[in-house]
């Protein structure tokens, strides 16, 4: 009988859990756990088929035992369970091997799906499990963790450091920075822990939000591949030069982006591209957003990709707006569908009163069809936050205008 092991610090959950999927046992029985650190115990002790995880754990969390399965376990399936995902969000980290991203509440029905979906896939001779070093980072994005990693694979060895979710720094094989990341995220094998944090500052190498790292990292690892299928046609030039075929470490600009092959993931990645901004970029959309500043009672504003990205940011209060981006990402997905439903016109702009602020989220996306990018057209999605006295209709008013100056960056 295969054997799935739940974690979570919720004990009524893993109860509700565990009793919603009694109905599975002539399939697999389930075993649970309050934290990773139990978890590891089971794992020593026993054998296993499937691991479910929350992400945040007292002792030791969800990130921990990730990083200890991807040493240990590298071909064990994993479910992460998050009260923080967005469909974007959840449908990248679902395209790598059996791992899964479930959103909290749980659906019973959806977990015990994507469990049998993964126990399948993992009696197929060589199926890839495991979460890999891309879809790791993204999960310490959405949760906003400030660690430094250490990343391993044979011979390769690299750090890199996250602050509160951005990628600041860098190391790998006498590379620093972008490069050492994409060097990093080349390998497809590679073992995580964490380490430590050191006691003086980490300076700061990389300004690029982390999803304009992954899709470059992506058409890198999609251009090596592609050279290398065609390395027989170009064998004696090759042999002539001594040059290798397929490195790209030099520090050179990539080729532009119209130069791939017109494939559907090159529109995928096109659309993505134009999210890579450099540092000038950057300044002029932080410049921007500082507009909305001079409102009464502003406390943040942030422009996100329709991936849940944080693009830039203006923060005055100290705010998690990486987090708030991501959900408002899922509401305004949400007022968008039930708008069209209705047939009252494309929903736009979703208004939450909290106890103490105003959230303003704004969708801008200059597709016909509000659920899809198109290159060449923006769509972006704002955030502004203002304080329970703020000046609510000068907000409103004011984030219009700047969304449109926003846009401008992104088509």
């Amino acid at each position: 009988m295969k054997k799935v092991l739940i974690v979570d610090d919720e004990t009524r959950l893993l109860q509700s859990i565990e009793a919603g999927l009694k109905s599975y046992l002539d399939e697999f029985t389930v075993i649970t756990a309050n934290n990773g650190k139990e978890a590891v115990q089971h794992l020593q002790n026993e054998t296993l088929n499937l691991v479910v995880t929350d992400l945040r754990m007292p002792e030791m969390d969800g990130f921990e035992l990730l990083a200890h399965l991807s040493k240990t376990h590298p071909f064990l399936p994993t479910i992460v369970m998050t009260a923080f995902a967005t469909p974007e969000i959840e449908e990248r980290l679902n395209t790598s091997g059996t791992s899964r991203l479930l959103e909290k509440p749980i659906d019973i029905e959806k977990l015990a799906q994507a469990i049998r979906d993964g126990l399948k896939q993992q009696s197929h001779e060589g199926a890839l499990a495991g979460f890999s070093l891309a879809n790791f980072l993204q999960l310490l994005a959405m949760e906003e963790k400030t660690c430094l990693l250490n990343v391993q694979d044979g011979k390769l060895q690299g750090h890199i450091y996250l602050n509160q979710g951005e990628v600041h720094a860098a190391v790998a094989d006498g590379m620093k920075g972008e490069e050492a990341i994409y060097h990093l995220l080349a390998s497809d094998h590679v073992n995580i822990t964490f380490q430590k944090l050191p006691k003086r500052k980490i300076q700061q190498m990389i300004k690029i939000p982390l999803i304009s790292l992954l899709m470059e990292a992506m058409r890198r690892k999609d251009e090596k591949l592609s050279e290398q299928s065609s390395a027989p046609e170009d064998e004696d030039e090759t042999i002539e030069t001594g040059e290798p075929a397929a490195e790209n470490v030099s520090g050179q600009d990539p080729p532009e982006i119209e130069n791939t092959p017109p494939d559907e993931a090159g529109e995928n990645l096109a659309t993505e591209q134009e999210f890579n901004f450099g540092e000038a970029e950057m300044g002029k959309l932080e410049d921007t957003l500082s507009k909305l500043s001079e409102i009464e009672g502003f406390m943040a504003a942030g422009v996100f990709t329709p991936n849940g990205e944080m693009a830039a940011q203006v923060n005055s209060s100290n705010l998690k707006l990486a987090e708030v981006g991501s959900l408002a990402n899922d509401v305004l997905l949400k007022a968008q569908k039930a708008t069209d439903i209705m047939n009252v016109g494309r929903g736009q702009v979703v208004h939450v009163e909290a106890p103490s602020a105003h959230i303003i989220a704004r969708c801008h996306n200059e597709n016909e069809d509000f659920s899809q990018t198109q290159s060449g057209k923006a769509h972006i999605h704002m955030v502004l936050l203002l304080n329970k006295d703020g000046n609510l209709a000068m907000g409103k008013m004011r984030l219009e205008s700047v969304m449109r100056e926003v846009a401008e960056s992104f088509r």
